[in-house]
């Protein structure tokens, strides 16, 4: 029974695929490379036992959805994906209940208590259920201070089965004109008892460890410390590279030209 509450998600596998596909293209389209802080993507599905799992991700961009659908679809291919999403936009655009969004309504009195009753149902019928939230719940700078809605850590209190994971992303430019993305992942350990505010405290330790390590490592410019996911490539532009060519000059992305670790210039002599 759907509730006034919240619109429950209708996944459709083939409609999916195909925007999967479309994802992938746009992705493609406006970014030079989607990469992943090497080693970390195993915290996204470490668990063989398919018991549910709690995502949180922090809210950088209009990007953000189709970076978490991505990477869903990559690492947790076999698990059921969800995500909240408020009522009135959800509304507007029906066809993400396809993808696994449901509809929440953050100012219905019973929302709480509706989406955590809803959630129930899907993680006792989906055990590797996972589901993907932003708790931060609007736009925020990535570097900045990590503040957090206390919905994702009621939801750890509430369901201590859930293994909790935070994502960090990134949207940073290195050498090419398009931007790149840039993501961690993390394992967020939840205190004994799970309360929320002790949930809340430490999703939020968490998320802020996990992205100080994210903007270090693209501070540091070392392709080396992630893996390509989609994109990336050995050139930067075809003009350009013909450019450095003609010059005798190598249009190759190395760790060298990316973090400047090359030979060191030599002294000019004092006049």
């Amino acid at each position: 029974m759907e509730s006034t509450a919240i619109i429950p998600a209708r996944h459709n596998d083939r409609f999916t695929a195909v925007f999967l596909w479309y994802v992938r293209r746009l992705l493609r389209k406006n970014f030079f490379a989607v990469r992943i802080a090497t080693g970390t993507e195993q915290c996204l599905d470490g668990d063989e036992s398919l018991t549910p799992s709690l995502i949180s991700m922090n809210h950088a961009s209009w990007w953000d959805p189709l970076v978490g659908l991505f990477l869903h679809h990559t690492f947790l291919p076999h698990r059921r994906g969800y995500a909240p999403m408020d009522t009135d936009q959800l509304s507007k655009f029906v066809f993400f209940r396809k993808v696994g969004l449901f509809g929440v309504d953050p100012d219905h009195a019973s929302s709480k208590g509706a989406m955590e009753a809803y959630l129930g149902e899907q993680f006792d019928s989906n055990p590797g259920a996972a589901l993907w939230i932003t708790p931060q719940g609007r736009f925020a700078d990535p570097r900045g201070p990590i503040e957090l809605r206390p919905g994702a850590a009621a939801i750890a209190a509430r369901f201590p089965r859930c293994r909790a994971v935070v994502v960090a992303i990134e949207y940073a430019f290195w050498l090419d004109k398009r931007p790149e993305v840039f993501i961690r992942c993390a394992p967020a350990p939840m205190p004994e008892g799970r309360s929320t505010p002790h949930c809340h405290r430490a999703l939020t330790q968490a998320m802020a460890q996990n992205a100080a390590e994210l903007a270090r490592l693209v501070i540091a410019r070392d392709p080396a410390a992630f893996t390509t996911l989609l994109g990336g490539g050995t050139t930067i532009n075809p003009v350009y590279d013909a450019w450095l060519r003609v010059r005798g000059r190598s249009a190759a992305i190395d760790s060298a030209r990316v973090t400047g670790r090359g030979p060191a210039p030599k002294a000019r002599a004092a006049a």
